[in-house]
């Protein structure tokens, strides 16, 4: 079997190692690592399949279809597969033909209005012919012709440039064989417990070294005592270009591109090491990717700052008229700090001594020889100078400029009485100055005069608003809109004022005052501008939890989803068991005369024509308008609806919903809405139990077939403003003055309270269940719902009176009430061995019990005597509430 090593089947094929990695994860190459070897290496079946891969991925057919031709040996599946990407390039060339025209239109229309200036027009129109060749002409094809078209066809590589700091790293490198050992690097990480960084936060790369190994490199503590097995580095960070790409893609000519896209670039150019190779190796980070199907990375590599090319940029605009008060309060200082004379430092030894007088006398000889204030500022700054020329000691020699007086930050200069000579008429006088972070030079002469023999007062404003040369109170110049100006200072590196002059003259300094000027935020967004986005794509409400939680009791889905939304609402005293009892979910046995209406009092109401008026009163109980949209209206708005739900969405309030279809969904029910993507055609939807919401289409939201009975039910609810402030005490009032007419509810269609319990018992006692099959007994429907809405009632509903006792005092009776609910938990699960589940009657219920004579009867007995105590329950209720 012939093998071959994974870096040499990478040059050989001129693919990176990353991209052979990626196709083993997801399955399409596998790889070996022979007995005593470091290098994986790879059999010729892979490699055939490697290049036939590259030819797929040249063609741009995507992973996830390349791994479905792999998988399936149906002949279909790749022929689909291409035809999917045939049409695909179809639609490109009819876009880029549709461009075509309307560039032709545009031209035509220049030509005949007479415009001709802009030749660059006809160039471009000439391109795009040259473009659209590509596809009409037909050439050989190879695979070098495949992957020309493929790269001129590939978008420009999408830019951003970051600068990374200076960092202690922890290498891969083992520090005894001087040879990266990735797998022992991780565990290693793993066993001391330091976390790898995340995704982006650049502080863990990778990069193939000169032996064209792969090192990883981790961000450790400055104070990191390196006792590993594995070797420090020093990561001087600088500037970065990044460019990002899913690592099935072809890396090495994104890397190309990458550094292709420099070549035309003013401003930026690669960081190249003066053996020509990069700087530092192109990094490689994980970020984390919009298609979690994909892995994806950004490339990272090494720049730098052009030599600012001052023909690229606007001169500065100066200033007329303009007063010194403007100028200072329009570049505010940040701090301030006096220069001690006695502290200037001397370089290439200048004349420099303090004299008598506190003077600092400074003689420079050649303009080489200067003086460093020691003091460090950014841009922008300010620098105030009083100082006088000795005249008895100014002569000209050399060919020098006698009598300037200049200061240096970083490579600018700035000068006053500059460019001066022993024949006056030739001397300029002038103020001389290099633009900061262009570095293109100025010089305006007679601007820079002093007063020789005396005393002079000198500011350099090099402010944001302003550049500035105040000379004894006396503007001399300040320019404004310099490009420096709109620059980002905060990158500019912080520099000494030093100060400096020219020829034999003396220059007695008496003071000296650096000055920080206050940087102005950034801020590249108008007023407003992104405060309104004309139509979401996607939204979600924040509070993104449970509705109900089952193990508590909490049974009934509408009113988990009512209390959501009036949590949303900030209605927190509206919660489950206050719609427990408001809805009388919580209170009242059901039977259904007929069909499976639902889980509780709820649905049955709502299963009834007119019953969404039910729904639209239980909101109106808490003062909120309320708007239940059946399946009807639904479907035959669907748009408008859809654009209603979105509203709500957007201002954080659920939808409520209500399906009982026939999709194969098991958790259909009552849930709510909690958001969309894709402009709608997703909807993000709660129900039950769930903790994060299911995806669904927005057509499965519609039932296609709805299941009998259930006709009523399904719709939206949209709960909308407070249009009343009802006290909390108040409901809870009229909730119990409702419960006798609630309990003693009967209809055709169902029954609640006692009615309910008797109808069960005589459907069971009068033989309902005699001579049906095992595969015809439905327990749910048939039979079990009705245990669980006795089990759920009966030990759920003690919060809901306690509540109503509290807040409404004369209620005493309220005690007797709950106490039968409590018998009836009793009754139900806890009677010593005579309980309904003890008799077979409960959740363990089975269709022989029910046929058997004896056991069924002892079933009906015990479900009568529920009916007592719901009898008993409204007796009471009538007789404290009576009048």
């Amino acid at each position: 079997m012939d093998l071959i090593k994974i870096t040499d089947l990478s040059n050989q094929l001129d693919i990176t190692s990353r991209s052979l990695r990626y196709y083993e994860q997801v399955g399409l190459i596998r790889s070996v690592r022979p007995k005593f070897e470091k290098y994986r290496y790879y059999d010729t079946e892979n490699t055939e399949r490697l290049k036939q891969i590259i030819v797929l991925r040249k063609m741009r057919i995507p992973i996830k279809d390349i791994v479905r031709i792999y998988e399936s040996e149906d002949m279909r599946v790749v022929v689909q597969v291409f035809v999917d990407r045939m049409n695909e390039i179809d639609d490109e060339v009819n876009a880029l033909s549709e461009l075509k025209r309307i560039v032709n239109d545009f031209l035509q229309t220049m030509i005949i209005n007479g415009i001709s200036k802009i030749s660059a027009l006809p160039l471009l129109y000439d391109e795009f012919n040259k473009q659209l060749d590509l596809h009409e002409k037909q050439t050989a094809i190879n695979y070098k012709r495949l992957a020309e078209v493929s790269e001129k066809i590939a978008e420009p590589a999408n830019i951003r440039i970051i600068e990374l700091p200076s960092m202690r790293m922890l290498s891969s490198i083992n520090k005894e064989t001087a040879a990266s050992d990735v797998e022992g690097f991780w565990n290693w990480l793993d066993k001391e417990g330091i976390p790898p960084g995340m995704p982006g936060q650049h502080i863990l790369f990778e990069f193939q070294n000169d032996a064209s190994q792969v090192v990883f490199i981790q961000k450790i503590d400055e104070n990191f005592k390196n006792d590993s097995p594995y070797a420090d580095y020093r990561f001087e960070g600088g500037l970065f270009a990044v460019g990002c790409a899913y690592v099935d893609e072809d890396l090495r000519a994104i890397h190309r591109r990458i550094i292709k896209s420099f070549d035309d670039n003013s401003y930026f150019e690669v960081d190249y090491h003066h053996s020509g190779r990069l700087q530092h190796e192109t990094l490689v980070e994980s970020v984390i990717s919009p298609d979690s199907k994909r892995e994806i990375v950004d490339l990272l590599v090494p720049i730098k700052n052009r030599v600012p090319d001052a023909s690229l940029y606007n001169p500065g605009e100066q200033i007329e008229s303009v007063s010194v008060r403007d100028i200072e309060a329009a570049n505010p200082v940040l701090w301030e700090k006096n220069v001690h004379l006695n502290q200037l430092i001397p370089i290439l030894e200048p004349y420099y001594r303090v004299n008598e007088a506190g003077e600092a006398e400074y003689i420079a000889y050649i303009d080489k020889r200067l003086l460093s204030t020691g003091i460090e500022v950014k841009l922008p700054f300010r620098v105030d100078l009083e100082f006088r020329i000795d005249e008895a000691s100014a002569r000209f020699g050399y060919g020098t400029d006698e009598g300037s007086v200049r200061f240096f930050h970083g490579n600018n200069l700035f000068g006053i009485n500059m460019d001066n000579n022993a024949d006056s008429r030739l001397s300029k006088e002038a103020i001389s100055f290099n633009q900061p972070v262009i570095g293109d030079f100025y010089t305006y002469p007679k601007r820079g005069r002093i007063n020789p023999g005396e005393y002079n007062k000198l500011s350099w404003i090099v402010g944001e608003k302003h550049f500035a040369v105040i000379i004894n109170g006396e503007v001399r110049y300040c320019g404004a809109d310099f490009p420096y100006m709109k620059a980002d200072l905060r990158r500019q590196q912080p520099y000494p004022i030093i100060l400096g002059s020219n020829g034999q003259g003396k220059i007695c300094i008496k003071s000296i005052r650096v000055l920080q000027l206050k940087r102005t935020p950034k801020i590249r967004i108008k007023e407003g501008e992104l405060m309104i986005i004309p139509k979401q794509s996607n939204n979600m409400i924040p509070n993104i939890h449970q509705l109900i939680t089952l193990h508590y009791g909490e049974n009934y889905w509408f009113n988990g989803s009512a209390r959501y939304v009036m949590e949303c609402l900030g209605e927190p005293d509206y919660d489950y068991w206050f719609f427990a009892g408001l809805t009388g979910d919580n209170l009242a046995q059901v039977y259904a005369c007929d069909h499976f209406r639902g889980d509780g009092a709820t649905d049955y109401r709502l299963s009834l024509a007119g019953g969404a008026r039910f729904i639209e009163d239980v909101f109106a109980a808490c003062g909120y308008a309320s708007t239940f949209v059946s399946i009807n209206q639904l479907t035959s708005n669907k748009e408008m609806y859809l654009q209603t739900l979105i509203a709500y969405i957007d201002k954080g309030i659920p939808v409520i919903l209500n399906h009982w279809g026939n999709k194969p969904r098991s958790r259909w029910g009552w849930g709510v809405f909690v958001g969309y993507e894709d402009y709608g055609r997703t909807l993000l939807y709660l129900t039950a139990d769930l903790t994060e919401p299911e995806r669904i289409t927005f057509a499965d939201a519609f039932p296609d077939q709805l299941i009998e009975g259930q006709e009523t039910c399904n719709g939206w609810v949209f709960v909308g403003e407070k249009k009343n402030n009802i006290p909390l005490g108040q409901i809870y009032r009229q909730i119990i003055t409702a419960m006798p007419d609630l309990l003693t509810r009967k209809t055709d269609a169902y029954l609640f309270g006692a009615e309910a319990f008797r109808a069960w018992a005589h459907e069971i006692e009068s033989g309902r269940f005699n001579g049906l099959k095992p595969e015809e007994f439905d327990s749910w429907p048939m039979y079990t719902i009705y245990v669980c809405n006795l089990a759920t009632n009966s030990s759920c509903c003690h919060e809901f009176f306690t509540r109503a006792q509290k807040l409404n005092p004369d209620f005493t009776f309220l005690e007797d009430v709950d106490k039968l609910y409590q018998q009836m938990s009793f009754l139900w699960n806890n009677q010593n061995g005579e309980d309904l589940e003890a008799i077979g009657g409960g959740f363990n219920i089975t269709l022989d019990a029910l046929q058997d004579q004896a056991k069924r009867d002892k079933i009906v007995a015990k479900i009568l005597e529920f009916a007592s105590c719901m009898d008993r329950v409204v007796q009471i209720l009538k007789e404290h509430l009576h009048g």
